[in-house]
């Protein structure tokens, strides 16, 4: 299983604040369909990991195919 950190993700998908990740976590977002997976593992500051194919996955499924940030 390959991890990525709170950091990469952040770089992957070009957010700037912690924060921002944060919100796309939260069940009330209105960004996505579905809110962005939890970390699988949770630490002090960037540390965190989260499961690569499963943010792979939800890139394809939400991300990609979200028509609010077309427009």
């Amino acid at each position: 299983m390959k991890y990525l950190t709170s950091k990469e993700i952040r770089e992957k998908f070009c957010i700037k604040s912690p924060a921002t990740l944060w919100r796309w976590q939260q069940d009330n977002q209105r960004i996505f369909e579905k809110p962005f997976p939890p970390p699988i593992k949770i630490s002090v500051g960037s540390t965190n990991l989260w499961d690569a194919e499963q943010i792979r996955i939800w890139e394809i499924q939400y991300f990609r195919n979200n028509k609010s940030l077309t427009t």
